[in-house]
This record gives C-alpha cells, structure tokens and sequence, in this order.
C-alpha cells in the first residue's frame, strides 16, 4: 500500500515554510491528520515519518541492520561532531568503537565518576546559597547548561574548575547556541562565512584546543585519572587488538560533551519546571529525599533509593525526550504498518509523539509520576517508552546521565524549595535536542542546609 502523503504542490510550499520555524508544531499536525505512518517532502527528500512504538521498535530493534544513520540528520551530525560513536554509520566501525567504548559505561566505572559529579555539584550548591540568601532570581537552564557542561568536563577528562573551564564554557555556549541557530534552518552551509557561522568557528577552535591539550596531557603521562578519558585511552578491541586514534579520542569526546551536557541540562530544567508548576509533587520528592538522606549528602547508592524522584525524572524525559527526532536510512525494500517502504527512504521517527501515542499514555499531556511506579511499567508495552533510544544504538551513557541527574536533583532539593516567577505555560523549543522556548526563571527557597 502506498504511504499516505499530504497532497499537492501547495503542501510543498507550506512544508518549506513552516518546517524549519516550527518543526515540532508542524509534524503534529502531520500524524494529527494522517496517522502513524505518513510522508511529506522536506526539501528535495522525501521523509516517512513514524509515530506509533512498534513501527519504531522494528526500526531500532527488529530490523537494525536494514535501517541504518546513513540519513540526511546523521550526515549533518557527522560533519559538525565528526565520526564519534553516537554518529558513525554503523557496520565494523561502530561495532569495534562500541566494544572498546562499552566497558567505559560499565556500573563499576560511573561509580567511580560519581565523586567527580558530586565534586561539582557541592561547588554549585555553594553558589547558589549565596544567590538563595540574597533571593535572587536564577534562569534554570542557563545555570544547568554551567552545572552539567562541569560535570562532564570533570567525569570524563578531569577538567577542574579555574581559567581554563570557564574559558571552555564559554566557548560551548556559544557552539550550542550558534548550532541551534543553524539548526533551525541549515540551507546555508557552515562553510558560509555570515556572522554566526564565524563565531561558531572561532569558538569550536577553542574547544578543540583545550581538548587536544588534555588528550596530550593523558597521553603523556599514561595515569588513570579516574576519567573516562583514561579508561579510553587504555581500553583496546578486544578483536583487533587495536586502540582509538588520536582523531577517534577527539571525536569521542567531542560529541560526549556536547550530548551529555545539553540533554541533561535540558531534561532538569523540564524537572525543575513541573516541580515548580505541581508542588504537591515536589513536595512529595522533599518527603523522599528527607525520609532517604535523613540530611546526609546523597551517594550512588541512595539513587535506587529515590524510586518517586525517579518517577518525577522519567515522566520529565517521557513529556520531553531530548532525542526528539530521530533518523534511519531504509537500506532494502520494506513494509511498515502495511505501507510498503523502498530501499533508500529516509525515515524520521518521533518519540515525543510515540511518548503521548492515546493507544499507550492516557491524558499524555498531563504530568504525571505515577505512570511509573513498579506496576504501571510493569503493565505498559516495553517500546511505548524509550527516552535514551533502544536496540543496539541505545544511548551508552543513559546510566551516567541518570545517576547525574538523580544526585543534581536529590542534592538540591534537600537545600531549596523551587517556586517559578511565573506560571505561564512554557512550551518545548525543538532543535537538535528539545529544550524550552523561553527562559524558566525560579527561586529557590532555602530549607536549611544538611550534614556535610
């Protein structure tokens, strides 16, 4: 059966107009009108788009070897982060990266990271007691983007605090934004010198720098910092016997930076945001984190402990996946949901609507925790939710970031209650990840300092 698809050459123009501006509001209205399974031309391609969980589990998971990253998105991607392990096609290359990078990941080793997140985190929670005692006002993402970006400078190449990490953040800032910006309408290649494409240059040089400075550092002296640069400098294909390049260790790091800061940021915020619209479930978390801690800093291991915050994460990355959009290349022909599917289409999948599919959620748009508890999840099909990806591309790293965010969380609200300045609904801003289209301003209420 052919795809449905939105007729004439008017839908064409409207696509060209509307998409780049709006592309979350525009593919809403797609699968709103036309279903689960659906086509529209983006350009000159022509897209499939899926929605429903189980056209997209067979994607990812069923038939991963028959859709590939060799995708228009994907392409991009490479050419702004380079051939890292969330970017390369896949095949041998992505198979020996995964096996070397795997072992990184493992539960032994983000254990030993949690010092360093638990470093940072006790030096923000610093400043902010200074901006909480004189109630000031703080813009949430810009000060997750500074917490989450020194987290994982620290975790993964035992960046410290000083000149040189200020100096790095900054200049991540201005790559975030100016990519965001060309995000929104990537027609005018990077190599075009306009204003934002020079700074985005000049700042990603920067970055560059500083991390061939520290991958130098770790080369030369060969001693296991406890990062996870040192465990990849180390690690070796169990397969081949051979080690990451000097240029895989940059691309490595490169898009694990840049990805492990902005979602988690992102998805904090989100946290923040609920929490200040619902306080009957914030104080549900305080009670949690109280009746846990009993004023003690939080530890990995209270993070198993902490099952209603964890509810209150997984509902944020439920409303908000920051892999909003995702891409595969059909590589032979197909059927999905009936609809045949050629070789060579270009398929989106989005998990913000597979996350708010009626066949799935009740009342999507409501926040609510309770969809997972142990029971609720337990009865709810596997792939209706898949925050971090699924199939062999599951994100590698969904076990930092959630440790990560899970001690952000605990160690905040034991210090501060959070009260928005305003209750105007904020709506999600879609680029590459899917953040908010205006600033989320708040207090935080200081509730008495604990142990430590």
């Amino acid at each position: 059966m052919p795809l449905p698809t939105p007729p004439g050459p008017a839908n064409f123009v409207r696509t060209m107009l509307t998409y780049p501006k709006a592309p979350l509001a525009y593919l809403t209205n797609v699968v709103d009108t036309y279903g689960d399974v659906t086509s529209f031309r983006l350009a000159t391609t022509r897209v499939t788009l899926l929605r429903h969980p189980h056209h997209i589990r067979r994607v990812l998971q069923q038939k991963s070897a028959v859709y590939t990253r060799d995708s228009m998105a994907y392409r991009m991607t490479r050419n702004l982060f380079g051939r890292g392990l969330a970017t390369v096609e896949g095949g041998a290359e992505w198979r020996s990266m995964r096996r070397m990078m795997q072992p990184s990941f493992h539960y032994q080793r983000v254990a030993s990271m949690t010092e360093h997140m638990l470093a940072v985190i006790r030096e923000r929670l610093a400043h902010w007691d200074e901006l909480a005692a004189g109630g000031a006002v703080i813009d949430t993402a810009q000060e997750m983007r500074g917490l989450t970006l020194r987290i994982v400078a620290r975790a993964l190449f035992a960046l410290e605090e000083g000149e040189v990490v200020d100096r790095f953040a900054a200049a991540i800032d201005t790559v975030d934004h100016e990519i965001g910006e060309w995000v929104r309408f990537p027609l005018v290649p990077m190599s075009v010198p306009t204003a934002g494409h020079r700074r985005y240059h000049a700042s990603s040089a920067i970055v560059e720098e500083i991390i061939d400075y520290v991958i130098m550092q770790h080369l030369t002296d060969q001693v296991d910092r406890g990062d996870l640069l040192s465990m990849l400098i180390m690690t070796k294909d169990e397969e081949t016997g051979a080690g990451l390049t000097d240029e895989q260790l940059r691309d490595q790091v490169m898009i694990m930076l840049w990805a492990g800061h902005e979602t988690s940021a992102n998805v904090l915020t989100w946290t923040w945001y609920r929490l200040g619209m619902h306080p009957e479930i914030q104080q549900r978390v305080l009670r949690e984190v109280d009746g846990e801690l009993e004023g003690r800093p939080p530890a990995l291991a209270d993070c198993s402990k902490l099952t209603y915050t964890r509810s209150v994460l997984d509902e944020a990355m439920r409303m908000y996946p920051q892999a909003w959009l995702g891409s595969r290349r059909a590589m032979e022909d197909d059927e999905i949901g009936g609809f045949r599917v050629p070789a060579g289409t270009e398929i989106f999948f989005s998990s913000y609507h597979a996350h708010r599919h009626p066949e799935f959620w009740d009342e999507p748009e409501e926040f609510r925790p309770g969809r997972f508890t142990a029971e609720e999840v337990a009865k709810r099909d596997r792939s209706a939710y898949f925050p971090f990806g699924s199939g062999p591309h599951l994100c590698i790293g969904n076990q930092f970031a959630l440790t990560e965010m899970l001690l952000v969380i605990a160690s905040t609200m034991q210090r501060y209650r959070i009260e928005l300045t305003s209750q105007e609904p904020v709506e999600p801003r879609p680029l590459l990840t899917l953040g908010a289209d205006r600033p989320i301003r708040v207090r935080l209420v200081p509730r008495g300092r604990p142990a430590g």
